[in-house]
């Protein structure tokens, strides 16, 4: 399994509809590649970390590269993982979240949250991912 966590900008602000399509293109293009993983946005900046077959990582890395919605991509970190953290792909938003999709998507993600922080020595790329969420939600009260 491989690992890959980076983060963007936004290219402009994205509305709730902006969001909502992200979410669900990113769920159906992620469950078909058999990629997992989380997706946190907070102000104009986005961190993901996607794990999977390094070929599967990268072509979903590619796809993201190549949308219009952000730009500054800048990896973080990649490598070599021992285990899935992630059953399946999650968003998370560090502002109330807008619709019944961004809820939805929201609810999970603050579920797994204690069992990820306890899972986080484990793997840098997921205490980057969450010292992000961290800063963010400070940020957003």
């Amino acid at each position: 399994l491989h690992a890959l966590v980076y983060q963007s900008q936004a290219t402009r602000p994205l509305d709730a509809n902006d969001l909502d399509r992200l979410l669900l293109d990113a769920r159906v293009a992620n469950e078909l590649a058999d990629v997992t993983g989380a997706l946190l946005h907070g102000g104009q900046r986005f961190v993901q970390y996607r794990e999977g077959t390094r070929a599967d990582v990268e072509q979903i890395y590619a796809r993201i590269a190549r949308a219009s919605q952000h730009h500054r991509l800048e990896i973080l970190e990649q490598g070599r993982v021992e285990k899935r953290l992630f059953q399946r792909w999650h968003m998370g938003f560090a502002t109330a979240p807008q619709t019944l999709v961004q809820q939805l998507s929201q609810s999970q993600w603050r579920r797994e949250i204690p069992w990820l922080e306890d899972e986080s020595a484990a793997s840098s790329g997921l205490t980057r991912l969450l010292a992000f969420w961290k800063e963010e939600a400070v940020l957003a009260h």
